[in-house]
């Protein structure tokens, strides 16, 4: 009975003991290490002793006292010693656990790095931020509620109700879509967030072409007001374009069995053309040469005609052909070439050299004789001679020289 009656009494004095360490924080300083701050505030703002204090969201002590000092309040914290708070840029809030909820400190450095917190400091009313009152939020609903005249308030809940009025079903596939929509998002977050962060290269991209876009903006403004003066004359075209396109269709429709022979038989002359460069140049050189020299065998004391046959003058090339056995002109069989057998007359001769090897280079226009004069007479818009005979020279041999 002894042993039971000592036991209940040291189970008292533990209990006691540590409702008064723990609660009422009598000698906590020999068990639970702590220094102390001061809080300068413009308002307890519903603090009050023993009130939590918390780091970032983690408590770290309490409020040990609140008294009134200089128009404001004095609150005194007691902090751990094993939870450094640093001291730049901290900020003392005095917020809500809740819409009706208790009031806490929170204390909010801007960085993780020292120097911290030491026993004896004074954090300023400067650092401190108080939440909003009961009295001002209740006074600033007050006041918003009777700004508000109850016809508009029944004209709003009157449209609400014909807006969404037998709707719910609407509405709930647009919350279920709204979530689906949601959820694939989250799915492309990273390329979303990848395209936001390179859409910075797009943008300097754009800014660097600002003249361009400016030039190209100006080009269509002066394109839209040339369009928007014609306007008559496109309505014109777009009116007559149906009509004139079935004509040309009917064209079509009818040259189209005989289009397809015209285009292959064009292809094969223009081959065949192609092929004689060469030689038609020559003629359209020739030709008009001709025909002006045509015009110098009459002049104004009568006509200038003249024969030279050009027998064996000048002789023909006989080097080179000594071997070759010479036979009568009606023998037409078929004979093997003799490539042992070319003209081998040097060039400059007084024979005629043939062969590719003695081919003459490419000369100018030939001069025509007799042309100034000819010139001077038929061109009445020549001033004297040497003008009329370039005029002519270019006109007929200018183009195709070059």
């Amino acid at each position: 009975m002894t042993a039971r009656l000592v036991a209940l009494a040291v189970v008292g004095v533990l209990a006691v003991s540590y409702t008064l360490v723990r609660y009422a924080r009598v000698g906590a300083d020999l068990f639970d290490p702590a220094y102390r701050v001061t809080v300068e505030l413009a308002d307890a703002a519903g603090l009050f002793d023993n009130s939590e204090v918390t780091y970032r969201g983690v408590a770290i002590g309490r409020v040990e006292s609140l008294s009134v000092a200089g128009g404001g309040a004095r609150a005194v914290l007691r902090l751990e010693r094993e939870r450094p708070v640093p001291w730049h840029g901290l900020l003392a809030v005095v917020a809500n656990r809740s819409g009706v909820g208790e009031q806490y400190l929170d204390l909010r450095p801007s960085g993780a790095r020292g120097p911290y917190l030491r026993d004896g400091d004074v954090i300023g009313r400067e650092r401190t931020r108080l939440p909003v009152s009961t009295a001002q939020v209740l006074g600033d609903t007050d006041r918003l509620l009777a700004s508000v005249d109850p016809r508009d308030v029944e004209t709003v809940v009157t449209e609400l109700d014909a807006a969404l009025g037998a709707n719910g079903a609407h509405l709930g596939r647009l919350m279920d879509a709204g979530g689906t929509l949601l959820a694939q998002a989250e799915k492309v977050l990273p390329e979303t967030v990848a395209v936001i962060r390179q859409g910075e290269t797009v943008l300097d991209a754009q800014r660097a072409s600002e003249g361009h876009l400016k030039a190209f903006a100006g080009d269509l403004a002066a394109l839209t007001d040339s369009l928007r003066k014609g306007s008559r004359d496109l309505s014109d075209v777009l009116a007559r374009a149906p009509r004139t396109a079935r004509s040309v269709e009917r064209l079509v429709d009818g040259v189209e069995p005989h289009l397809r022979p015209l285009l292959t038989n064009l292809i094969t002359g223009g081959q065949s053309v192609s092929a004689r460069v060469p030689a038609l140049r020559q003629l359209l050189i020739g030709y008009p040469a001709a025909v002006a020299g045509a015009f110098t065998v009459v002049d104004a004391d009568g006509v200038h005609f003249g024969l030279d046959l050009n027998l064996n003058v000048p002789p023909p090339c006989r080097r080179g052909y000594e071997h070759v056995r010479r036979r009568h002109p009606h023998d037409v069989s078929p004979r093997p070439a003799d490539p042992r057998a070319y003209c081998r007359q040097e060039r400059g001769s007084a024979t005629t050299s043939r062969g590719a090897r003695n081919a003459p280079p490419a000369q100018p226009p030939p001069s025509i004789r007799g042309l100034r004069e000819w010139m001077s007479r038929y061109d009445p818009a020549a001033t004297g001679r040497e003008r009329g005979e370039q005029k002519w020279q270019d006109l007929l041999f200018g183009p195709l020289a070059s």
